[in-house]
């Protein structure tokens, strides 16, 4: 299976007249895509990493093959679109600092729909700098009364040292990123706290907002508040 797939993009890029690196990409890309679906090893996804490095897009183009399948469930999404009358304001006045974890769907959680919160994502639900200046601007422009930061039950980000995380990556993909801080924990509701009460002895932050710290749960849904 992976010759016969690797045969056949070869074949077609080639016959599009593409750069051989643009052919040697896509051979590739279907080598990990058969090793996937046969049931091929982690090393393979490291192979195509390392095989990455250094490849730059053709003439600053966008990449459409690559992104086909959302730009085909984009033109049906706009056939039904019906959230042209919102404005940029959080109708329900609340903004939410969470995880990027793909398992929340932070509206959803809260029974809300488009236009009635801010979402604020990064690894770990962590109030960094950038969460801080993106809030002065929500609370001050966007409407929002509420700040709620909500981490996540089995996130990566509480389960393993900053050190242990570079090292994986090192290895695993030969990528030295000791340079960078993933704001990893060890006590969750702590480091929670702590987040909480950054945001509310931030002195450019509106004063009259209410901040408050949750946990989700991924395996049942339900929100845990906690006391900070």
């Amino acid at each position: 299976m992976p010759v016969i797939i690797t045969a056949a993009v070869f074949g077609v890029t080639r016959r599009a007249g593409l750069s051989s690196s643009v052919v040697e990409q896509r051979t590739c890309n279907a080598q990990v895509v058969s090793s996937i679906l046969t049931g091929g090893s982690r090393s393979l996804a490291r192979q195509y990493y390392l095989s990455t490095r250094g490849v730059t897009m053709q003439n600053n183009s966008f990449p459409h093959d690559a992104f086909s399948e959302e730009l085909a469930s984009n033109n049906e999404y706009i056939k039904s679109f019906k959230y042209s009358g919102l404005t940029g304001v959080a109708q329900k006045g609340l903004a939410i600092v969470t995880c990027m974890d793909s398992r929340i769907n932070p509206l959803s959680i809260m029974g809300m729909k488009s236009g009635d919160a801010k979402i604020l994502r990064n690894a770990g639900a962590r109030v960094t700098e950038d969460v801080l200046r993106t809030l002065v601007l929500a609370t001050y422009l966007l409407g929002v009364k509420k700040i709620l930061v909500m981490p996540h039950t089995n996130c990566r980000m509480a389960s393993a040292e900053e050190a242990d995380i570079h090292e994986h990556i090192q290895k695993e993909f030969g990528v030295d990123t000791r340079s960078l801080e993933f704001r990893t924990v060890k006590d969750q509701e702590k480091a929670l706290a702590l987040d909480v009460s950054r945001i509310r002895a931030y002195p450019f932050l509106n004063k009259d907002v209410v901040v408050g710290g949750a946990i989700y749960d991924v395996t049942t849904g339900k929100i845990t508040p906690v006391e900070c």
